[in-house]
């Protein structure tokens, strides 16, 4: 689960310009570079939002594009459980003509042992416009196998790179890996995403023509994975788009991808190649709806509150601090319900506390102005619950080998998760009747868990009203599930996890954790950075926050849980590692999210060890919500380059079902001191956000296509630059 659970088994507010020693001074006076003022103890980097190595450069011309080495691979099978696959691929075919017709270059290859003599396999490529790539299409048709296509990767392309290349991968927001290419083998997979998240990927090559592939028309709703390989050839790259299609008898013989994309060539980096893939997006239905609707009630959150537990421990807090700030605020409250955590699903209601008394408490907090969304599980079954055999067990995603596979996540409480295919009668009326029960309790909205980041998948049922494989299937299913449970509640808010381009047009908000990644077990930079690919391409179409922060280091603790397994002691986590609460909670509201904090607690508030990081987090939301009109509502624009300086930061990861053996410390030895991004508002103007997330001010000195500023920030502070 992408809500925490990689090892849980997962401030001038109001003020649009900047404040130096309090004197007010707009952009266009700042120090620029190379001034005495940004020369003193600035080391010169390139970095983003999160200390990332960022160019910055918007898409510049390439050179001349030429057609790259482009196969494919069929992996074929039958819709039979544990049937073996046999892969079919370009190499193994008898023959390969390139054909011009009609201004297009088609790729033909023809026969082979397993498909037949007459097996052809095309690909259409029609150059674009401006001449730097191609739009391409792809088929088969001939198949005398009698095999259907479990897999198509296509396009299979590899291109230059050098041992700098790095490799942008739409995994969650997406990330930047810079493989050790001396290290890695021929064919090794040095990159890959999952189903769920955008449709493009790049090798970046520096200064040097960089490639660009992606996938367009309704791929979103389909299972496709991005690969990246090294390839045999030491000086190149195969970037790989694998599509699960259904197994049915119409694309047997022959079939085709049902939709096109495009291979280009491109100077930049992976903002560049995340503004290509921003133009498209935007022309297409979902966009367009999505940043039609009503944002309201998102737009005016401050600041989340990601609180577990009773009423006194998940919403007292978050109503004293809104009476504290009158700021409008949000709570996401789990731990409210009947079960323990990860066990016993879909069974939430009623409450834990009663329903009585979580519907005072909703009902409160509402009236107040907090928005309350409580945690749901949106796609999984127990199957140690009684209903599984009767109901559970029909709905349950099945896998190739013919499993109704279960995942435990709960490592306290031994009891297997299954998830529920999109055609899941049983399940989407279990979860419309808890939805009733919590908008009748008060509720303007909910978190349904895992559908955003998982209900992409294939399914092999042979009971269920669908064919086997890939396919829409289980997309389709949640989004009329998402349909009927606002069709049942109207006005009701529905949140659910990671960034999930399929459902962009139909959930309100969802919850990011990765710029936290290193709490999932992602590495230290250099070799592989969160990027907020995601912002760049949809800020402002939803509501995006998450943050695994926690001001005093303590993760929450289940009632439910067996005691036995709690941790025997705690230490001042705020003194042993006095960075790492600002920078995870900072690095979100940087890339543009809205800020969380992960269990605020009565103490925070009035002790003074936590006085530092509680006054950062009131900074922050007041920060956040007064430039809106840039966080909120802003175009993402090219990030430049940052001078400031660097410094060791030690990150202590640990997570609700993290034991005290596996918890891991990460430590990033020179990490920038300076936090920015820029932004475009509605309106036409730039600013350029920074944050000092050290115990100290530093210096900064920014160069970007759209703004320049320098200065110097206070310790733990924010600043815009308005132009």
């Amino acid at each position: 689960m992408a809500t925490g659970k990689a090892f849980e088994g997962n401030p001038d507010a109001g003020n649009p310009h900047v404040r130096i020693d309090g004197e007010k001074v707009a952009s266009a006076a700042m120090p620029r570079r190379g001034s005495r003022l940004c020369k003193k103890s600035l080391i010169v980097v390139a970095v983003g939002i999160a200390g990332l190595t960022w160019g910055g450069a918007p898409d510049a011309p390439a050179s001349p594009a030429k057609l790259p080495d482009i196969g494919f691979a069929l992996y074929m099978t039958t819709s039979a459980t544990n049937a073996p696959e046999k892969v079919v691929s370009s190499p193994q075919m008898k023959s390969r003509t390139v054909e011009e017709k009609d201004g297009r270059t088609c790729i033909v290859w023809r026969g082979h042992p397993l498909c037949g003599g007459g097996f052809t396999v095309t690909a259409a490529l029609t150059p674009t416009p401006e001449k730097d790539g191609w739009s391409y299409e792809f088929s088969y048709a001939g198949n005398e196998s009698g095999l259907g296509v479990r897999f198509v990767e296509f396009p299979v392309i590899t291109v230059p790179r050098t041992d700098k290349t790095e490799i942008f991968y739409p995994m969650k927001c997406g990330q930047v890996r810079r493989p050790k290419w001396k290290n890695a083998k021929p064919g090794a997979k040095v990159a890959m995403a999952d189903a769920s998240g955008m449709h493009f990927m790049a090798a970046l090559n520096g200064t040097n023509d960089s490639w660009y592939v992606d996938q367009r028309g309704d791929a979103r709703l389909r299972p496709n994975w991005a690969i990246a390989r090294k390839s045999k050839d030491p000086k190149a790259v195969t970037l790989i788009f694998r599509h699960a299609p259904q197994l049915t008898e119409a694309n047997r013989a022959a079939g085709a991808l049902p939709f096109g994309g495009t291979i280009r060539t491109f100077r930049g980096d992976w903002f560049a190649a995340a503004e290509i893939y921003r133009r498209w997006a935007w022309e297409q239905p979902w966009a367009k709806a999505a940043f039609a609707r009503p944002q309201r009630e998102m737009r005016n959150i401050a600041i989340w509150f990601w609180n577990r537990g009773s009423e006194e421990d998940a919403a007292l807090p978050v109503e004293r601090f809104a009476e504290l700030t009158g700021l409008p605020v949000a709570l996401d409250w789990y731990w409210w319900h009947k079960v323990p955590y990860d066990v016993g699903y879909p069974f939430f209601w009623p409450p834990r506390e009663g329903a009585e008394k979580f519907a005072a408490a909703v009902r409160r907090l509402v009236a107040k102005g907090i928005f309350v969304q409580p945690y749901t599980n949106g796609m999984c079954w127990d199957q140690k619950d009684p209903t599984w055999e009767t109901e559970g067990t029909f709905d349950s995603i099945v896998e190739k080998n013919g499993t109704k596979r279960g995942r435990q996540f709960n490592v306290y409480i031994p009891s297997a998760l299954s998830m529920m295919c999109g055609s899941a009668p049983h399940f989407h009326a279990r979860m419309r009747e808890l939805m009733k029960n919590l908008r009748g309790a008060g509720l303007p909205g909910a978190y349904m868990d895992l559908v955003g980041g998982c209900a992409v998948r294939d399914c092999w049922c042979p009971d269920h009203p669908h064919a086997p494989g890939g396919g829409t299937v289980i997309t389709d299913g949640y989004r009329q599930l998402f349909r009927d449970i606002k069709a049942d509640n109207p006005g009701f808010c529905i949140s659910t996890e990671d960034t999930p381009e399929a459902y962009l047009d139909i959930v309100d908000s969802a919850i990011n954790l990765w710029q936290n990644g290193e709490r999932f077990g992602m590495p230290a930079r250099p070799e592989a950075e969160t990027v907020p690919a995601f912002m760049a391409v949809y800020h402002g179409a939803m509501a995006v926050y998450g943050s695994y922060a926690v001001i005093d280091g303590i993760p929450p603790w289940d009632s439910t849980w067996p005691d036995r397994d709690r941790w025997p002691e705690e230490k001042p986590w705020e003194e042993l590692y006095p960075d790492q609460y600002a920078l995870e909670f900072a690095r979100g509201v940087a890339m543009g999210m809205q800020p969380m904090v992960h269990q605020l607690r009565m103490s925070h508030f009035d002790d003074p060890r936590y006085a530092g990081n509680f006054k950062f987090t009131v900074d922050t939301a007041k920060f956040y919500y007064a430039n809106r009109d840039f966080l909120y509502d802003g175009t993402m624009c090219a990030p430049g380059r940052l001078a400031c300086a660097r410094q060791p930061v030690e990150l202590f990861c640990r997570g609700i079902y993290t034991k005290p053996k596996n918890v891991r410390v990460v430590r990033h030895p020179a990490h920038p001191a300076i936090l920015h991004s820029v932004w475009r508002a509605k309106d036409g103007r730039v600013a350029a956000v920074l944050c000092n997330w050290t115990r100290k001010e530093q210096a900064y000195d920014l160069a970007t296509p759209d703004i320049a500023a320098a200065g110097v920030l206070p310790a733990r502070s924010w600043r815009i630059v308005v132009k």
